[in-house]
């Protein structure tokens, strides 16, 4: 469907909102693809997971590409009923209650934001790294920092539809590159070819070696979902957003496994001395370039530029819907629900989240060191724990939601939502187990204190506006509010919330 240019909110609406039908299946694509950032996730996580895996790396990354299918589902049959900003926020406040809807906000919120301030000390300290080893130019990673960052911004207030738009482009150019790359690296690896990648028995441990680096595998498909989040701004949204969700999983998840391929079979994995080499280089893709095709070292190197910065434009842009949300319904301070009266962005979520990023980014990079995997590394951590307890969340609420209902599928609503779940345990014990290195021994602490301390706002709200919590996630996008009546009594008994007192 054709976009539209955005209108103006119906005459006494004193709360201009989200654009409308400004956005199509090819924006909503680009968001979920470019926050999964394939590039960036082969880079860091292939050569992770290629310590435990070994020759079968390629066999851990094509598992974790099937669970993914599972996780994805969840996601694509929730986006076919509700259509919302909220994304989780809204689809457990309709399936679960609102405490699995506040936490599922919080939680998610809360990652995103966490991604957000690693992927501005990362994108600093990349383009810090280019600049010196490439031009001998030393600018502070900081400056750098804040000056991608404050691009991002100005593309997230003043279209969501160019931003999406660029996110398309950037990704289209890394995919493309890196793709010619691993095609390269195939096509001269000789006996490095080999169908043994995908056997459990080629990993020097075997099995248990490949279920280690598909914890690396899954983490590379988080983000996915965030088509959901622009469900109040696209054209259609049951249609487009379930389709651009499966399509980020497939087209990523298809270019995961090639690419890793293409890595194992260029270094000859299947060879002792290949295996050591590949763990001896400190840039396996660069290393690779270097070997197969010298030209494309530096188009490797910017596209892994465009990478970082196209998943942190993407990350900002789903952060802010989710925090405009929360903040609509009071759920969190108003003002960061305002909605720029010309460009139809929620800008103040936007600077918010901009403004705290830098700072506290700042701050870790003093504490943690200014590298690209120092900061970027700790509050992925963080970040990926609280994804994965609101996707497992997520297909719980899924049974819950359709159980009953005329349309309800056992294989998609009951068994995929079961083993979407199951695959998610591993990954999160191994990222939260304890007995982690400094400071990933604090991981999983801090993620407890927020959950700690969103019970603590939720029980003040429980007792001071329990209205608001009664409408969690209520406000869809047009065409959705009837079926969000059916789920929500709050709605359908036409009473309205009253003003809070405090936001």
């Amino acid at each position: 469907m054709a976009a539209t240019e955005p209108t103006a909110p119906p005459a006494g609406d004193g709360n201009p909102r989200l654009a409308r039908n400004i956005l199509s299946l090819p924006n909503c694509l680009a968001l979920s693809a470019a926050l999964m950032a394939p590039v960036l996730a082969v880079i860091l996580n292939a050569p992770a997971g290629g310590a435990d895996a070994g020759a079968a790396l390629p066999l851990a990354f094509l598992i974790a590409f099937i669970a993914a299918l599972f996780i994805g589902n969840t996601v694509i049959e929730f986006a076919k009923k509700l259509s919302s900003a909220g994304s989780f926020y809204s689809f457990l406040s309709q399936s679960l209650g609102s405490l699995s809807g506040f936490f599922s906000g919080w939680l998610y919120g809360g990652a995103y934001v966490v991604l957000m301030i690693g992927l501005v000390t990362a994108n600093g300290a990349f383009l810090h790294t280019y600049l010196q080893s490439t031009f001998s130019w030393n600018v502070p990673w900081w400056v750098l920092g804040i000056i991608l960052v404050a691009i991002a911004m100005t593309f997230s207030v003043r279209s969501i539809r160019t931003s999406v738009r660029l996110d398309l482009i950037l990704l289209g150019a890394e995919i493309i590159i890196f793709s010619l790359l691993a095609i390269i690296a195939i096509a001269r690896a000789g006996h490095g070819n080999s169908l043994t990648y995908f056997k459990p028995s080629s990993g020097p441990s075997g099995f248990s070696g490949v279920a280690l680096a598909v914890v690396f595998g899954l983490l590379s498909f988080i983000g996915f979902e965030a088509a959901a989040t622009l469900g109040e701004e696209t054209a259609n949204p049951k249609r487009n957003v379930p389709l651009a969700v499966r399509f980020a999983v497939v087209g990523v998840g298809v270019f995961f496994v090639f690419v890793v391929y293409g890595l194992a079979a260029g270094f000859h994995l299947n060879t002792a001395a290949g295996l050591k080499a590949f763990l001896a280089s400190p840039a396996q893709f660069t290393t690779l370039a270097q070997t197969y095709a010298p030209w494309l070292k530096q188009p490797v190197d910017l596209a892994a530029i465009a990478g970082l910065f196209s998943c942190m434009l993407a990350v900002l842009n789903t952060t802010v819907r989710v925090v405009y949300a929360m903040a609509r319904e009071h759920i969190i301070h108003g003002s960061l629900s305002a909605v720029h009266p010309r460009f139809k962005s929620p800008f103040v979520a936007i600077y918010g989240v901009v403004g705290f990023a830098v700072v506290v980014g700042i701050i870790l990079s003093a504490w943690l060191g200014s590298g690209l995997t120092a900061v970027y590394g700790w509050t992925g951590s963080i970040g990926t724990i609280a994804v994965i307890l609101v996707y497992g969340l997520a297909n719980i609420g899924l049974i819950k939601f359709y159980w009953g209902q005329p349309d309800f599928s056992v294989v998609k609503h009951l068994i995929a939502p079961v083993i979407g779940t199951a695959v998610l345990l591993y990954p999160l014990y191994e990222v939260a187990k304890p007995g982690q290195p400094f400071p990933y021994n604090f991981v999983a602490y801090i993620v407890l204190a927020w959950i700690i301390i969103g019970y603590g706002l939720y029980a003040y709200l429980k007792r001071r506006s329990p209205q608001r919590l009664a409408a969690l996630g209520a406000t869809m996008a047009t065409d959705e509010i009837d079926f969000a009546e059916q789920h929500s009594p709050s709605l359908s008994s036409g009473s309205e919330l009253p003003e809070p007192d405090v936001s």
